[in-house]
């Protein structure tokens, strides 16, 4: 694929994003991208990550915070160490990347803000491979009639409770015989 910029070179960088619900994709090759970085007509998120790691981060907080509602997560003191793959968070900042899926639970504090605010939420939303579908909608329709049976509770009505009740525990049955 071409460079929708140059119409030259092979596209390498390829960019999604969507505001206001309108959605743009670009297909560039690495020298118009960084063209477009410079002239700050794209921004990748690394950039963004890195831009919060650095002395200035009260400075951060007070521009992010106020105009896009991004905190400056990264303090210069910062040295927690994923237990598994050994990367740091001040690495995680600089190149944009976590080590392992590991990273993700031991970070998540510092990571949840970051991510909520580039994708709008921490739960994943969209394709799940199908192995792991059937699992997932379970588990979701497992927790909407907890929540549906503690709503019953809290109304005083308790045969939709039981009735919820049962149909949980039916569900969770399910669900032990499929793990043996």
């Amino acid at each position: 694929m071409l460079c929708e910029k140059c119409k030259k070179r092979t596209a390498t960088v390829f960019y999604n994003e969507n505001i206001n619900g309108k959605t743009r994709s670009y297909s560039l090759c690495g020298e118009c991208a960084a063209e477009l970085r410079e002239k700050g007509e794209l921004q990748d998120i690394t950039s963004m990550i890195g831009s919060f790691a650095d002395p200035f981060a009260s400075l951060h907080n007070d521009l992010f915070g106020s105009f896009f509602g991004i905190p400056a997560r990264i303090s210069s003191g910062s040295d927690k160490t994923c237990p598994d793959c050994g990367t740091t968070f001040r690495e995680i900042a600089k190149n944009g990347k976590v080590g392992c899926p590991s990273c993700y639970s031991t970070f998540a504090d510092e990571l949840s803000g970051l991510i909520q605010s580039v994708h709008g939420t921490t739960a994943h939303i969209g394709n799940v491979p199908a192995r792991h579908r059937v699992k997932q909608e379970r588990a979701e329709k497992l927790n909407s009639l907890k929540e549906a049976m503690q709503t019953a509770i809290e109304n005083e009505e308790f045969e939709k409770a039981a009735a919820l009740r049962d149909e949980i525990r039916k569900l969770e049955n399910e669900n032990g015989k499929e793990a043996i």
